[in-house]
C-alpha cells in the first residue's frame, strides 16, 4: 500500500514537523510505504495534481493552514477528478472545532477530516485502508459517507503518548535543507486567548533529558537554527530557565527561537537570560495589546505594566539576543487610538522589530464561537482577518494594515529604526503624520520602496535639519552605503588623517592605514563621526567607525 503526503508550504524556508511526526506514529502499520511531495503555493496546481496521480496513491494526506488552503483545494479536487477511488485525509489548523465538517463541506474532493492531533488516528485509518475498507468514523474526525458527512471532531483529538514519542528527526521525512527546523518540549497552552488555537489546552512537556537527546540528534545532522514550538516557553520560569541553561552550557552552538510572555520573567528566569550568548537566541514577546479592557476582552490574563517591565527588561539584553514584540489590531474593546498608543509604548521601548498584524479568527477559537456576541465581522475565506468591530471601523482596521506596512518597512529596517524611533519621540503625532504623507505620495499595503526612497521620504518628513532624528538619518545614511554626496541635512567632509581623539565604535582600527582608504567626517550636533571606506574591505559601507564627542 502507497500513502502519499502532500505538503504544500508557505515558501522554500518552511517545512511542518506533521509528516515525521505520523510517519514515526504510523510505523508499525504493516503493508504501507511513505512518498512525500514537497511543493509550495507558487507551484502550478494541474502540474502537482498529475505528479500526484503519477504516483499511484492508496490514501493521500495533507495538512491544512491558514496560508495554503486555498491552493491545496485546488490540487486536491484535479486530482480527485484524476484519481476518483483513492481516500484523501487532510488535518492540520483548519480542521480544529467545527473546521473538520466545513472542510468537508468546502470540498468534494476531501473524505476524511482529522481535528487536532493525528498520531493515534491515522494508523486506524491506514489499517482500515490496507484491508480495502473505508474506515469508520473515528473520534476527532468528519467522514464523508456517501452523500452525507459524519462528524465527531469535537473536541480536538490530544495525543496521549506524545511525551514518549519518538523525536521527529529519527524519521527519514525529517527536512534537514531548511534554515531552521521545528522543534517542541511542550505542547498545550494554559492561557486563555481567545483568538488561539492552543486556548486552555493541556500542557504536556518533554523531559530535559528527552530534550537534550533531541538535541544532540539534531545537532549531530548539522543543524544550527531551531524555531521552537512551544506556546509560552517560559512556564513554567524554573523548566525555562533549566532550558536556557541547557542551551547555553551544551549547546553553544545551536541558535533558538523563543516564544516569550514577557510579564512572566522571575529572578531566577532573568539571571539565565543575562547569561545568554550572543546571537544564540531570538525572542519573541508577545505584548498584543496594552489596554486592560482589551486584554480582559480577550481572556489575557495579568497586567500591561507588567508585560512592559517583561519587554524593557529583554531590550536591555542586547546585543546578546534580538527581541521581536508582537502587537494586534482588531480586538474586542480596541480602537485605533488605543493601537497608536500601544505602538508609540513599544517604539520608546526600541525591541529590534515590531510586528503589528490585523486579528484573524481562526477555526476552533472560542473567539469564533463569540464574533456574534462582539459584533465582529471578518473575512470568512483565509486569512480571516477582521474587517470591522464596534469600536474599530473598516476604513480604520484598513488603516491599521497601512501602518504595519509602514513599521515594517521603516522601523524594522535597521538603519531607519534609529531616525524612525527619534521622530516618534519627538512628535507623539509623528505615527499619523507620516503615514498621511506616505498616503498622499501613493503608499499601500503593497508598495515597495528601494531603500534609498525611503530615506528620502523619512527625510521629507522631518522637515527640520536641527533635530535628533535628522542628525541620526544622515549618521545612518552613510552607515547604508547611500551616495554622501546626496547625505540629507549635513554633509560629510573628506578628511586625510585621523584624529587622535577619535574613539573606536566598529570595525578594525588598522583599515586607516590600508592602501586606497578614504576617510570621511561627519559632524552633527553633540558628536562626530568618521567613516572609513575601502572597498577591498566592505564593497559599499564603511569597513571602520570612529566617534569624537
Amino acid at each position: 500500500m502507497h500513502l502519499v503526503w502532500l505538503s504544500v508550504n508557505s515558501s522554500y524556508s518552511h517545512s511542518s514537523l506533521a509528516l515525521p511526526i505520523l510517519q514515526l506514529a504510523a510505523q508499525h502499520v504493516d503493508q504501507w510505504e511513505w512518498t512525500s511531495l514537497d511543493t509550495t503555493i507558487a507551484e502550478h496546481p494541474g502540474e502537482l495534481a498529475l505528479r500526484l496521480e503519477e504516483l499511484h496513491p492508496d490514501l493521500l494526506c495533507t495538512t491544512l493552514y491558514l496560508f495554503n488552503s486555498l491552493a491545496v483545494f485546488e490540487i486536491l479536487e484535479r486530482f480527485k477528478t484524476l484519481c476518483p477511488t483513492c481516500p484523501v485525509t487532510i488535518g492540520g489548523p483548519e480542521c480544529l472545532g467545527e473546521g473538520a465538517e466545513k472542510v468537508l463541506r468546502r470540498s468534494w474532493a476531501v473524505d476524511c477530516a482529522v481535528s487536532g492531533e493525528g498520531e493515534e488516528c491515522l494508523p486506524k485509518i491506514m489499517a482500515a485502508i490496507a484491508e480495502h475498507r473505508f474506515p469508520e468514523p473515528l473520534p476527532g474526525t468528519a467522514c464523508r459517507l456517501g452523500q452525507s458527512i459524519q462528524s465527531f471532531a469535537k473536541p480536538p483529538l490530544l495525543y496521549p503518548d506524545w511525551e514518549k514519542a519518538p523525536a521527529p528527526v529519527l524519521s527519514p521525512f525529517f527536512v534537514l535543507d531548511k534554515p531552521f527546523v521545528q522543534m517542541e518540549t511542550t505542547r498545550g497552552c494554559p492561557h486563555g486567548c481567545v483568538y488561539c488555537t492552543s486556548c486552555r489546552t493541556p500542557v504536556r512537556s518533554k523531559t530535559l533529558d528527552q530534550v537534550r537527546q533531541e538535541l544532540n540528534l539534531l545537532s549531530g545532522k548539522g543543524v544550527q537554527k531551531i524555531r521552537l514550538l512551544d506556546r509560552t516557553f517560559n512556564l513554567p520560569a524554573k523548566r525555562a530557565a533549566n532550558l536556557l541553561q541547557l542551551f547555553r552550557c551544551e549547546f553553544p552552538l545551536l541558535h533558538f527561537h523563543l516564544e516569550i510572555h514577557p510579564q512572566y520573567l522571575n529572578t531566577e528566569l532573568r539571571g539565565e537570560l543575562q547569561l545568554a550568548r550572543q546571537g544564540q537566541l531570538h525572542i519573541e514577546a508577545g505584548i498584543q495589546s496594552l489596554k486592560p479592557e482589551v486584554l480582559q476582552a480577550i481572556g489575557r490574563n495579568g497586567s500591561a505594566e507588567q508585560a512592559l517591565d517583561g519587554l524593557r527588561f529583554l531590550c536591555s539584553c542586547h546585543p546578546a539576543f534580538d527581541t521581536h514584540a508582537d502587537l494586534l489590531a482588531g480586538l474586542p474593546k480596541q480602537n485605533y487610538q488605543d493601537l497608536l498608543a500601544d505602538l508609540n509604548c513599544l517604539i520608546a521601548i526600541g525591541p529590534a522589530e515590531i510586528q503589528l498584524e490585523i486579528l484573524k479568527v481562526l477555526p476552533g477559537t472560542p473567539l469564533q464561537n463569540r464574533t456574534a456576541s462582539l459584533e465582529i465581522l471578518f473575512n470568512p475565506n483565509p486569512p480571516y482577518e477582521v474587517l470591522r468591530t464596534p469600536e474599530f471601523p473598516a476604513r480604520e482596521l484598513y488603516q491599521a494594515s497601512l501602518l504595519s506596512r509602514m513599521i515594517d518597512l521603516f522601523y524594522n529596517q535597521q538603519f531607519l529604526q534609529e531616525p524612525f524611533q527619534l521622530a516618534c519621540l519627538q512628535n507623539p503625532d509623528f505615527l499619523c503624520d507620516f503615514l498621511a504623507q506616505l498616503i498622499h505620495k501613493g503608499f499601500s499595503a503593497q508598495w515597495v520602496g528601494s531603500l534609498r526612497k525611503r530615506f528620502q521620504m523619512l527625510a521629507d518628513a522631518l522637515h527640520s535639519p536641527t533635530g535628533v532624528s535628522a542628525a541620526s538619518l544622515a549618521k545612518q545614511w552613510i552607515k547604508a552605503g547611500l551616495p554622501l554626496a546626496e547625505t540629507p541635512f549635513y554633509r560629510p567632509e573628506i578628511l586625510h588623517t585621523l584624529p587622535k581623539n577619535a574613539i573606536l565604535m566598529t570595525g578594525n582600527a588598522a583599515a586607516c592605514e590600508q592602501v586606497n582608504t578614504r576617510l570621511w567626517k561627519l559632524a552633527i550636533p553633540a558628536e562626530t563621526f568618521i567613516f572609513a571606506f575601502n572597498r577591498a574591505l566592505c564593497m559599499q559601507r564603511p569597513c571602520t567607525i570612529w566617534t569624537i564627542r
